[in-house]
């Protein structure tokens, strides 16, 4: 899992960094990333993309449940009136 805007935080974070760091900036920035991917791995966190995926999905099944539910109250309608 990649999420896109950690690219940008460290951009900013090593950007931020007192010049005295300077040659070290490139070292800084990948020490960054991994530990940022490993944080953010580490939280469990998901893009916005693959969010929106799972709420349409969740969406989906809510709709068949309750298509679901309509049909069994009317079988079971239909079997107390026999």
């Amino acid at each position: 899992m990649q999420i896109p805007d950690i690219d940008k935080l460290i951009q900013s974070v090593v950007e931020n960094l007192p010049k005295k760091v300077g040659p070290f900036n490139d070292e800084l920035q990948d020490y960054l990333q991994q530990g940022l991917s490993s944080a953010l791995k580490k939280m469990d966190i998901v893009t916005r993309h693959e969010f929106d995926i799972q709420t349409a999905v969740l969406q989906k099944t809510r709709s068949k449940v309750d298509e679901l539910e309509k049909i069994i109250k009317q079988l079971e309608s239909h079997l107390l009136k026999q």
